[in-house]
């Protein structure tokens, strides 16, 4: 008679070499090389660990011969021993005991090959955005402009010295921009800004297992509209977060932070941006005074 040690546990998932592997409440999934195994877990005998340079999971198939030894299926490593072992634990607890003298399975029948569904690709954030687009213009026009004016009065020296400090206002305008949108977005929430709960929607994980991946919350707004918002972090992120909008303006979202922090995040931009917008407009104005009246 077959019997179940424990309660399977669904969601159970171990990505590494070799591909990755999601146990189920019936069977787990194997998804590798572009191809997708469902193994019922009446074919597994046995996961077990192999503790050799980089831990690993191999899963053993029933066999139908008496005492001929299990199939190993696949092996899946991992640089973690803790998500191995977690692994297969959670498959051999939801393995079926069979008795001796119960008719062996054969494990290698009973797995099947499936088209591995399509996976849409998350659409890949442009280059530059149209706002930057548009910024890359204007300093490219400022540019010739600025390199324009001496040449036509015959003055190299200020034509190299605005060449030589173009990276620096270049910069200075990215210093400008960041502390007005901070002040905006400042300003926005503390007036009319609306505090609510966003639920977890979504992981996407990073490049290997030591990178962070992006964790994806959907907030509904007062008036009915649902929104995302993503942030940096592992896979136990917390399931639900605290955030602040615009109604106006939904995307200006920020996460959980006390109100003071943000005040004070916000005096420190101000410190630093004010005094390099300041230099930065006396620069400009020097300069193309200089530059029209030699």
């Amino acid at each position: 008679m077959a019997v179940r040690d424990a309660k399977p546990a669904p969601g159970t998932v171990l990505r590494g070499r070799g591909g990755s592997a999601h146990l189920l409440s019936e069977a787990v999934v194997l998804d590798r090389a572009g191809i997708r195994l469902v193994i019922p877990l009446d074919a597994i005998e046995t996961v077990h660990v192999a503790r050799s340079k980089r831990p690993t999971a191999e899963i053993r198939l029933n066999s139908a011969a008496t005492g001929a030894d299990a199939t190993t299926v696949c092996a899946i490593g991992s640089r973690s021993i803790e998500a191995v072992e977690t692994f297969a634990h959670a498959v051999n607890a939801a393995v079926p005991q069979r008795d001796e003298a119960e008719r062996r399975i054969d494990g290698a029948a009973l797995v099947k090959a499936v088209e591995r569904p399509f996976m849409p690709r998350t659409p890949c954030r442009p280059f530059l955005s149209t706002d930057e687009w548009w910024a890359c213009g204007a300093l490219t026009c400022l540019f010739a402009v600025g390199l324009l004016l001496p040449a036509l009065a015959g003055d190299g020296s200020l034509a190299k010295l605005w060449a030589g400090t173009f990276a620096g206002l270049v910069f200075g305008c990215a210093v400008t921009r960041g502390t007005w949108r901070a002040t905006v977005t400042w300003w926005l929430l503390h007036r009319y800004g609306v505090t609510t709960v966003a639920t977890r929607v979504g992981y996407w994980p990073g490049e290997d297992d030591n990178s962070p991946g992006v964790l994806v919350y959907s907030f509904t707004t007062t008036a009915g509209t649902t929104h995302d918002i993503c942030r940096t972090g592992s896979r136990g992120g917390p399931d639900e977060i605290g955030v602040s909008y615009d109604p106006a303006r939904p995307d200006f979202a920020v996460g959980p932070r006390q109100p003071w922090v943000r005040t004070l995040i916000l005096l420190i931009r101000l410190l630093v941006g004010v005094p390099v917008t300041l230099v930065m407009a006396a620069y400009l104005l020097w300069y193309f005074t200089t530059a029209m009246h030699p």
